[in-house]
C-alpha cells in the first residue's frame, strides 16, 4: 500500500480564466449596480474582484462588453428556469398553479436589488446607444418567447383561451414585472408576492373590449 497522498491537479489556464471570468461578473454586478454604469470604473470593478486591470481586460475588451456580458448572464438565468419548467411536462403544469410562476418572478427580482438598479441601467442605456438597443431589444425578445411558451402550456393545461396573442400577453406580463421591480425598487416592501399573479389571472379571464373599426 503505498504512503503516497494523492497530488491536486492544478487549474488549468482555460479553468483560471473562467474563475476570474466568475469573479470580474460578480464584481461588475455590484460595482454598476451602486455607482451605475457611466460613473463605474474598469479600476473600481478590478478592485471589488480582486484582480489587476490587465485580467479584466484580458477577459473582456471593454466596459461595454463586460456590461453586456451580465445582461447575457442575467438572461441565461431566466432561460434555465423557464427550461426546468418546461421540461418538468404537462402533467407538473397541471399541478402548479400558474400564480405560482408568478410568485417566483417576484421573488426573483426582490431577492436582488443589484439586478433591478442593473435593469434601469440596461435601459438608459440602450436608450441612449443605438448599437446596445439592437442587442438588448434580441435578449428582451428571446426573454418573452421564453416566457410566452409557458404561458402557453400554463393555459393548455387548464383549457383557458388566451385574451388575446400569448406574444402580447408575455409581454403585458414581462411590463408589469418589470414595473413592479421599479416600484419595490423606490418603495421596498411595497410589492407582495400575490401582485403579480392576481394581475395576470384578471388578464387571462377577461376579454378586452372590442374595438371601434375605423372607417
Amino acid at each position: 500500500m503505498s504512503d503516497r497522498t494523492p497530488t491536486r491537479r492544478r487549474p488549468t489556464r482555460e479553468q483560471k480564466r473562467e474563475a476570474n471570468r466568475e469573479r470580474i461578473l460578480r464584481a461588475a454586478r455590484t460595482v454598476f449596480g451602486a455607482r451605475g454604469y457611466h460613473s463605474a470604473t474598469i479600476e473600481e470593478i478590478a478592485d471589488e474582484a480582486e484582480l489587476s486591470n490587465g485580467a479584466i481586460y484580458y477577459n473582456f475588451k471593454s466596459k461595454e462588453e463586460l456590461f453586456l456580458a451580465l445582461l447575457d448572464e442575467r438572461l441565461d438565468e431566466r432561460l434555465e428556469h423557464t427550461r426546468q419548467t418546461l421540461a418538468a411536462g404537462s402533467s407538473a403544469v397541471e399541478e402548479r398553479p400558474l400564480d405560482d410562476e408568478a410568485r417566483d418572478i417576484t421573488r426573483s427580482f426582490k431577492e436582488s436589488r443589484e439586478w433591478r438598479l442593473l435593469l434601469l441601467e440596461f435601459v438608459a442605456y440602450a436608450a441612449r446607444n443605438p448599437a446596445f438597443a439592437e442587442r438588448f431589444k434580441d435578449h428582451k425578445r428571446r426573454l418573452r418567447a421564453a416566457l410566452a411558451e409557458i404561458l402557453e402550456q400554463h393555459l393548455n393545461a387548464r383549457g383557458i383561451t388566451p385574451p388575446m396573442p400569448i406574444d402580447q400577453l408575455a409581454m403585458i406580463l414581462t411590463g408589469l414585472a418589470n414595473g413592479l421591480a421599479v416600484e419595490e425598487l423606490s418603495d421596498p416592501g411595497s410589492v407582495s408576492d400575490q401582485l403579480l399573479g392576481d394581475a395576470l389571472a384578471l388578464l387571462v379571464s377577461q376579454r378586452p373590449p372590442a374595438r371601434e373599426k375605423h372607417q
